[in-house]
């Protein structure tokens, strides 16, 4: 059962009472118990009761009645920013959540992506590759005087891809046929690249 604040400020007053009932009842028999330790006769404590009856004194439940109602609401306020935090909490996981799931799909994504040019750079390569392997074909079945003679008109990078897959026999064939220049200079990448 939820105690709620009404039914708490119904109940304590009546609680309170019972509680100083049994106060009183125990504390009388104890009196009683002891009987002669007692220096003053419990006829005559009547009237000091019946003065202290008469003057005006804050009753004991309503005091504490105000703690416990204070004390509820200050555990009410705390429930209710408890309650907020963990609503801000939840609204915080739920974002996190849907981040974390964000960026898994783009990390898929970029998966996928860095896949597809990897396959273009490999196709790339072997198309190159290919293209080298054709040229090592027409390079080796022409006579060396006319290859060299190709060779000198052709970009650096290629001449080194060409030498670096030909046999070792077929370029000293080619070499000798090439301007001096150009052979020192293929010899001197050939000699770097290996």
């Amino acid at each position: 059962m939820k105690l709620t604040i009404k039914h708490a400020r119904l109940h304590l007053p009546a609680t309170l009472l019972g509680f100083l009932i049994v106060k009183l009842v125990l504390g009388g028999t104890l009196l009683y118990m002891k009987g002669p330790a007692l220096s003053i006769p419990v006829l005559d404590s009547r009237p000091a009761l019946a003065e202290d009856a008469d003057s005006p004194t804050p009753s004991q439940p309503s005091l504490n009645s105000q703690n416990v109602g204070a004390s509820v609401e200050i555990l009410e306020c705390k429930r209710a920013e408890i309650e907020t935090e963990r609503r801000q909490l939840e609204r915080e996981r739920k974002q996190l959540t849907a981040l974390k799931q964000e960026i898994e799909a783009k990390i898929i994504q970029l998966s996928e992506i860095q896949d597809g040019i990897q396959r273009k750079l490999d196709e790339h390569k072997t198309i190159g590759d290919n293209k080298i392997k054709h040229l090592i074909k027409i390079y080796t079945s022409m006579a060396p005087k006319k290859a060299a003679a190709l060779i000198e008109k052709l970009d650096m990078k290629v001449v080194m891809e060409l030498f670096s897959q030909m046999k070792g026999e077929q370029v000293g064939q080619i070499l000798p046929h090439v301007s001096s220049e150009k052979a020192a200079n293929i010899s001197e990448n050939l000699a770097k690249r290996k």
